[in-house]
């Protein structure tokens, strides 16, 4: 599975508003570089083992989650399933969370709809071109 760079940012980009973090404080946090920090979360090419060292930092944090679009943002600690909100967060916010990640789970389908679409339109006027003479 290919990763999307600006998916990652985004997604990281995400954690951070939830926890209220701005770029300097993440960098403290996962004792990363600024430079490093601002070059994740805006998507440009950086090494994959700076993201994982960054999401090592950051054991609420779901890291699948982060990479490939999988799971919750946050790991869960008790059950699947479970409604226990994860540390630090209040129940409003998990709340808001939940619905939140909902929509990005819509948004992540539309995109992949999108795509779809634009391979079928390809094809379809691939399949025109090579009948038009028929």
């Amino acid at each position: 599975m290919a990763i999307n760079l600006q998916q990652t940012s985004a997604r990281l980009n995400f954690y951070m508003r939830i926890k209220e973090l701005d770029v300097y404080q993440l960098s403290v946090l996962t004792k990363t570089p600024p430079e490093t920090v601002g070059c994740i979360l805006q998507g440009e090419d950086y090494c994959m083992d700076d993201l994982v060292d960054l999401l090592k930092q950051l054991p609420d944090l779901n890291s699948r989650w982060v990479i490939y679009g999988e799971g919750n943002v946050f790991k869960s600690e008790g059950k699947e399933g479970s409604d226990v909100p994860p540390a630090g967060l209040k129940k409003d916010r998990a709340a808001y969370l939940a619905e939140m990640q909902a929509l990005l789970h819509q948004l992540e389908e539309i995109e992949k709809q999108k795509q779809q679409q634009s391979h079928l339109d390809q094809l379809r006027s691939k399949i025109r071109e090579l009948t038009k003479d028929i």
